[in-house]
């Protein structure tokens, strides 16, 4: 009895430790998100999806990177465009020159971005200047996640927690 009690104690002790080591330790996490039914004054759709990839705990500076996107007027070509993330707003240029047909646009968040929850464009902030594409507001427009990760440190809780139970009951 003591025996087991002796082993208990120390894979209570050494889940403890893990969980403690795993809590303190920064993992990187990615959320996705897709620009839903933003639609131009003009009633042509952006659409597009972006990742925000970020240190768990500091979401606020992590960087964010387009996968797909069209713009009305331009395309789905996202190479030759500048493109800045931030929480709070995101941006989109290209300057007119005889090779292309310039583009800005700047889409203003109701709040800031977060991995859980959708957050409205401010429409009245919110515009657009797309040299074949025209000019203007959003009529509506939502940047919406896609999926919400499980935090790395929940992962790494969880898989030693299952080792140590499988080791356990090993013995």
């Amino acid at each position: 009895m003591k025996h087991h009690l002796k082993k208990l104690f120390n894979s209570l002790t050494l889940c403890l430790l893990t969980f403690a080591l795993s809590t303190s330790l920064t993992f990187a996490s990615t959320v996705n998100y897709t620009l839903d039914n933003i639609f131009q004054a003009n009633g042509q759709k952006l659409t597009g999806h972006f990742q925000w990839d970020y240190s768990e705990g500091d979401f606020e500076n992590g960087n964010g990177l387009f996968t797909e996107l069209y713009l009305p007027g331009h395309g789905s070509n996202i190479d030759t465009l500048d493109i800045t993330i931030d929480t709070g707003s995101i941006e989109f240029s290209l300057t007119l020159n005889t090779d292309n047909g310039g583009v800005g646009v700047n889409l203003f968040l109701d709040g800031v971005l977060s991995p859980t929850q959708a957050v409205n464009l401010d429409l009245s902030r919110s515009n657009y200047e797309i040299e074949n594409g025209g000019k203007g507001l959003f009529l509506s427009g939502t940047i919406i996640p896609t999926t919400v990760p499980l935090p790395a440190s929940a992962w790494l809780f969880i898989s030693t927690l299952l080792g140590l139970i499988g080791f356990s009951r090993k013995q």
